[in-house]
C-alpha cells in the first residue's frame, strides 16, 4: 500500500504531468482581462516553482496593470536545455493605453484598450 500511495505522490507531483506555461512578448487586451505573461524557474537542478512574493520585489512598476500569481506549472528553459518547474505570472489590465517593460531578462510589450 505504501508503495502505491509513493507511486501515486511521485505521478501527481510530476512536472511532465503540469501546464505548460506560454511566454506571450507583445499581447493586445482589454481592460479587465488577464492573460499569462511567462513563467519564472528557480534553478536549473531545481524541484521547486519559485515562491511569488519572492519573485515580486524585482517586477517593475506598471501603472497600466498588476502583476499576480498564476500558480505553478512547467516552462521550456533554454538556459536549462529541459523542462522545468516555474511560477505563472499573469497580468491584469487595469488601464487603457500601452507599456513596454522587462521583466526577469525578458522584454514585453503591451497594449490595452
Amino acid at each position: 500500500m505504501r508503495i502505491l500511495i509513493l507511486a501515486l505522490s511521485l505521478a501527481i507531483a510530476s512536472p511532465a504531468l503540469a501546464e505548460m506555461i506560454p511566454y506571450n512578448p507583445r499581447i493586445s487586451m482589454k481592460v479587465g482581462q488577464t492573460v499569462v505573461l511567462k513563467g519564472i524557474r528557480s534553478a536549473c537542478d531545481g524541484n521547486r516553482a519559485p515562491n511569488f512574493h519572492a519573485l515580486s520585489s524585482r517586477f517593475p512598476r506598471i501603472v497600466l496593470g498588476k502583476f499576480k500569481d498564476g500558480g505553478t506549472g512547467t516552462m521550456e528553459s533554454r538556459n536549462c536545455g529541459k523542462e522545468v518547474p516555474a511560477r505563472k505570472i499573469l497580468f491584469t489590465a487595469t488601464k487603457k493605453g500601452h507599456a513596454k517593460f522587462n521583466l526577469y531578462q525578458d522584454e514585453f510589450d503591451i497594449s490595452i484598450r
